[in-house]
């Protein structure tokens, strides 16, 4: 029973570091190739390389919605589950009237690492 329980705290001590490490990782901000004007905000997790390459990615999509105009666009924020388990992460779109506000938030494809 104590191994089980020094087990369980081991996994728990090793899943806050990995956790505590992804959370304090610089993020990575970037210029969009598909559209210079646009800021893509990556987690920390994120290479800057891949960080372009899932932004441009995502913006190559055109708008998800009628909401804003895509070339209102100035930042497109994407971040992983806090854990980097699933296949869909969370894309957010800011425009230069509300630049602290999403006008959009939704579900897409994560990017490679």
């Amino acid at each position: 029973m104590r191994k089980v329980a020094l087990a369980l705290i081991a996994v728990v001590v090793v899943l806050a570091g990995v956790v505590g490490f992804g959370l304090l990782r610089t993020p990575t901000e970037v210029s969009s190739s598909v559209d210079p004007d646009v800021t893509v905000h990556c987690d920390g997790s994120i290479a800057e390389d891949a960080c372009v390459s899932w932004g441009d990615a995502v913006l190559a999509d055109g708008a998800p919605s009628f909401t804003f105009d895509m070339e209102n666009l100035v930042r497109l924020e994407l971040k992983r589950p806090v854990l980097g388990f699933g296949s869909t992460c969370e894309a957010a779109y800011f425009t230069g009237r509300n630049p602290n506000d999403a006008v959009w938030t939704e579900e897409v494809l994560c990017g490679a690492d």
